[in-house]
């Protein structure tokens, strides 16, 4: 499953990634990310929305494949970057606790395949 998530929900993305980083429930960069997919460590994936269609085919591709949610954020590279305390772009982020889903609202957003 692929979903969009809107405007509204960007600052509930910004302060809850920011949250689950200091817990230490989050992975950022994207070989990292595909790894953490593989592992089935991750529970869920965000993607910036810059991020280039080669990079977001990737993701896609293999969280489908193993099965684990993914979101296009309306978070930049750098935003998304910031929401987890780096200090460059990061192309994707992923979950890695499930108790910090509640957090994030996804029900409410529009689907897209």
């Amino acid at each position: 499953m692929f979903k969009i998530l809107s405007e509204i929900n960007k600052k509930k993305i910004e302060n809850s990634l920011g949250l689950a980083k200091r817990a230490g429930a989050v992975i950022s960069g994207t070989e990292l990310v595909v790894r953490s997919i593989r592992k089935k460590k991750a529970v869920h994936v965000f993607i910036g929305s810059d991020a280039s269609d080669g990079t977001v085919k990737k993701l896609r591709d293999k969280a489908a494949f193993y099965q684990i949610p993914a979101t296009k954020t309306e978070l930049s590279m750098s935003d998304l970057g910031k929401c987890v305390g780096l200090m460059r772009p990061t192309a994707a982020v992923s979950l890695t606790n499930k108790s910090f889903l509640g957090l994030f609202d996804l029900e409410s957003t529009e689907v897209h395949v």
